[in-house]
């Protein structure tokens, strides 16, 4: 597996934790504060955004919410539209949207979800999960460690 395939693979299934975390638990900015927190040099959310969340949603592969479809389709396309999960006025730098938690909350609300806050620790512990096991799944497949290591550095902004 090449680096780009290692660190596409890792953030794919990632942003997919994330976007879990989203539906059931909390917002963009209390995630990415909580990673960021614990030395990631930038959250989940933020990164989708810088990415672009077209491009993200034309690569998810597994089961998802319905919250970066419907966000797409109003248009909020990240940083380079000027809104994601963020606003980026003048496209400078991310602004909290309380657009997007009605976003989620509405779409959690459609799909029955019966929310439940977690600690930052927890939010952290979950993503590190999925991190772990799709580090696992790498390795198992025959990625080299290095590799993989390096991908967790510049495709997760992994401490």
């Amino acid at each position: 597996m090449t680096e780009a395939e290692v660190a596409a693979a890792l953030q794919d299934s990632f942003w997919l934790a994330a976007d879990q975390l989203l539906m059931f638990h909390t917002n963009p900015w209390e995630l990415d504060e909580a990673l960021e927190a614990a030395g990631y040099q930038m959250g989940p959310c933020a990164a989708m955004d810088l990415l672009g969340l077209d491009v993200v949603l034309d690569r998810r592969h597994g089961a998802a919410s319905p919250i970066l479809p419907r966000m797409v389709a109003e248009g909020r396309m990240g940083k380079k539209g000027g809104v994601g999960h963020y606003r980026y006025p003048g496209g400078g730098g991310a602004v909290i949207d309380p657009l997007i938690e009605d976003l989620i909350l509405e779409e959690a609300w459609f799909a029955k979800v019966t929310r439940h806050d977690l600690s930052d620790a927890e939010l952290v512990a979950r993503m590190q999960a999925a991190q772990a096991a799709a580090v696992g799944q790498l390795l198992g497949q025959g990625a080299q460690p290095e590799v993989v290591r390096r991908a967790c550095r510049t495709a997760l902004h992994a401490p």
